[in-house]
């Protein structure tokens, strides 16, 4: 009994020291958002690859194996028709309810019904068991929507917060990071509980200087800019410069692999500061194991001690604060790759422009 305890201590040590801990993105890395087609993963150049929950786990090894790191898509706020689980959600009383407006496929959901929980939960677990590094939730910004605003007893900033953090809760449970997609409006309310941000079009409106308290936490925000460079060169030279922003940006509105990771030295110049800390090398930390070998020979018995040295890298950001005010509600939003129940792929990419009150 004397010996058994210690043994069972011992394994106890050993198999939680060896768990590799949640993935931590840090400020710097580049991305890739492609929700609208596949992934070749030969001439992929992001460091971040971000695309559907529909991936295949073959894919999402094939990235792993390039050194990728993947987030996985998909909706909270919303229910699509062609997600397999559409029906479960169909079944739970006052969750499902008006379409959201331009997609007739999609309808909302009243998040403050409990029976969301597990629903959602599942879908993190599907993302965990694919080994997605990270999961996108989508559509938290119901509140803000004029036919959301419309029900009779619509959702609130309050209540968008309060999912939020469940969510965020949720998939560090499941080993899982998590970013914030859009939903400025929540971000200082919520940014403590989310490893990253994803956001579309804030070159656009003049707003990305929101997040700077964000990076400044050491929490990367990856961005993406449609419609071109030359089209927004001037708005992305003022918009990220100091800022520290990881931006893809693509020709069109689809989000095809295709797109230009945006360097400011290249676009706007020498004296173009990108914000991002010296070195741009990030990895998931693992926590260290600690090992004994013994060695017996006929006359002794030596004991060796061997210690892996977790080495730990600190960096800062630092940006230039300021003022403004902005003038905007409008969000753009790409999507998707749907799998139908009869096990067809189908890929829809089309554009969604809706309107938000303040």
């Amino acid at each position: 009994m004397k010996l058994l305890l210690p043994v069972i201590m011992l394994t106890s040590i050993v198999l939680t020291n060896n768990v590799e801990a949640r993935w931590t993105p840090r400020v710097g890395l580049t991305w890739n958002y492609v929700l609208g087609n596949d992934v070749d993963v030969s001439i992929e150049k992001a460091d971040v690859v971000d695309m559907d929950i529909n991936k295949s786990v073959q894919k999402i090894e094939s990235l792993h194996n390039a050194g990728k790191k993947v987030i996985c898509y998909f909706s909270g706020g919303t229910i699509e028709d062609f997600r397999d689980d559409f029906d479960q959600f169909m079944k739970v009383p006052g969750l499902v309810k008006n379409t959201f407006e331009d997609w007739p496929e999609e309808r909302w959901l009243d998040y403050r019904v409990s029976g969301v929980k597990p629903l959602i939960q599942a879908r993190m677990k599907r993302a965990a068991s694919k080994n997605c590094d990270g999961v996108e939730v989508d559509n938290l910004d119901g509140y803000q929507m004029d036919e959301v605003q419309a029900w009779k007893n619509p959702l609130t900033k309050n209540d968008a917060i309060k999912y939020a953090k469940w969510l965020a809760t949720t998939a560090h449970s499941l080993g899982l990071s998590i970013g914030l997609k859009n939903t400025l409006g929540i971000i200082e309310d919520v940014g403590d509980y989310f490893d990253f941000a994803i956001n579309e079009e804030c070159v656009k409106y003049n707003e990305c200087y929101r997040y700077k308290n964000f990076i400044n936490k050491g929490k990367p925000v990856f961005g993406v800019t449609y419609n071109g460079v030359s089209k927004y060169r001037d708005a992305l030279c003022k918009n990220l410069n100091g800022l520290g922003m990881s931006m893809i940006v693509k020709e069109k509105h689809k989000l095809v692999q295709e797109g230009i990771i945006f360097n400011g030295k290249t676009y706007c110049g020498s004296s173009f500061d990108d914000g991002f800390p010296t070195s741009r090398k990030v990895t998931t930390t693992k926590k260290t194991t600690t090992t004994a070998k013994k060695t017996t020979t006929t006359k002794k018995t030596t004991t060796k001690k061997t210690t892996t040295k977790k080495v730990t890298t600190t960096r800062k950001t630092t940006t230039t604060k300021r003022t403004t005010t902005t003038k905007k509600r409008t969000t753009t939003t790409n999507k998707k790759i749907a799998t139908t129940k009869k096990g067809v792929t189908v890929v829809k990419t089309v554009i969604k422009i809706v309107t938000k009150k303040n």
